[in-house]
């Protein structure tokens, strides 16, 4: 399924759901697929602050402010800094989807 057809579908149960549509099956399967998601993304969290911690260690900066420099210029494109720089960015959406869901999960 494309991400088009996908946010049909999620604007199609929305209008429903706004016109006044209510089904226990529907809404706890929603909740199951919210909480599997938050589920995963909470490990994959944790996978990758550890990638990054090694990184932190190894040239004792945090990641943020090798993030800074390496968006500046300041840092030469090793293997390591290039997949340090994909970690990080791979972090902030994680967190960035976490705290969507986090959100909805719980004022739902």
């Amino acid at each position: 399924m494309t991400v088009s057809a996908t946010v049909r579908h999620l604007d199609q149960l929305q209008e429903l759901y706004s016109a006044g549509f209510q089904d226990t099956y529907l809404d706890s399967a929603l909740q199951k697929i919210i909480s599997r998601q938050l589920d995963r993304d909470e490990s994959d969290l944790v996978d990758i602050d550890a990638q990054l911690g090694e990184f932190e260690r190894q040239y004792g900066l945090s990641s943020d402010d090798f993030w800074q420099q390496y968006q500046a210029g300041q840092m030469v494109g090793t293997a390591d800094f290039m997949e340090w720089n994909i970690l990080y960015k791979m972090r902030q959406r994680i967190l960035t989807r976490l705290e969507i869901l986090r959100d909805k999960h719980f004022h739902a």
